[in-house]
């Protein structure tokens, strides 16, 4: 079920930054957003059924926090984002549910909501018919596509998830692997070959004892527990190459 959202800010840079980090999230639907917040009183009523208003706080003619104690009971849940500590206490005066400080990350941002719903939480990686959009470790404003056929392999190590393309590799953190994994699995080009690891099938070379080689001279450990499943899919694999020729 979507989880609808109402915006109010009159920065319109604000309001364009929230619409993305909201639009990589598919369960949160932004149904209404508006930079005059006299106008948002107006305009917001009990049929938009809201489920969240993220709310600036220094607005003309009405400040967020005068505008909340209007608007509280229209919504679920009130966030209030500003670049202003000083109005912390006012917020929760008002019962907002989290104050996020200008500019904050996705990061930040996911797992506000994730507080917010902690059984429907959104991951901060997500998938389209094509690619996989990552959050990189080294800057969590902004996510990276990474193409399902360019993937040749991605691992957990230690606390660090790995994807690794051709020449290059993206580290994230606050990945979800076990998420990642059943994603990557349902996927036909990919399949698991240890605890840690799975691994594109258009990528391997070379597979001999119980080591994979892949694109880039890439090495991965095949564990006893998926070898059946990577000999079956070699062995099939084979037996069509062998069809077609």
């Amino acid at each position: 079920m979507p989880i609808n959202c109402i915006a109010i800010d009159d920065d319109v840079n604000s309001l364009e930054g929230l619409n993305s980090y909201l639009s990589v999230l598919p369960d949160l639907q932004l149904i209404k957003s508006f930079t005059d917040p006299l106008r948002a009183l107006t305009d917001i009523s009990d049929s938009d059924k809201v489920d969240i208003i993220f709310m600036d706080i220094e607005m003309p003619a009405l400040s967020g926090i005068e505008l909340a104690t209007l608007l509280r009971q229209k919504t679920k849940h009130l966030i209030f984002t500003t670049a202003h500590s000083k109005y912390a206490l006012d917020a929760f005066g008002v019962n907002a549910d989290a104050y996020l400080l200008k500019p904050y990350t996705m990061l930040h941002f996911t797992e506000t909501i994730n507080n917010l719903y902690p059984n429907e939480k959104p991951n901060i990686v997500t998938a389209e018919s094509d690619f996989l959009s990552v959050l990189h470790h080294e800057d969590p404003e902004n996510l990276i596509n990474i193409a399902y056929d360019n993937l040749i392999i991605m691992e957990q190590i230690n606390e660090m998830v790995y994807f690794r393309i051709h020449n290059h590799n993206y580290i994230s953190f606050k990945v979800d692997f076990s998420k990642m994994l059943g994603l990557l699995r349902s996927h036909n080009s990919f399949i698991q070959v240890n605890t840690n690891a799975i691994i594109s099938k258009l990528h391997i070379k070379s597979f001999s004892g119980n080591q994979i080689v892949l694109t880039d001279g890439i090495s991965v450990h095949l564990s006893n527990k998926y070898k059946e499943s990577f000999l079956s899919f070699l062995k099939e694999n084979l037996l069509k190459n062998n069809f077609n020729n």
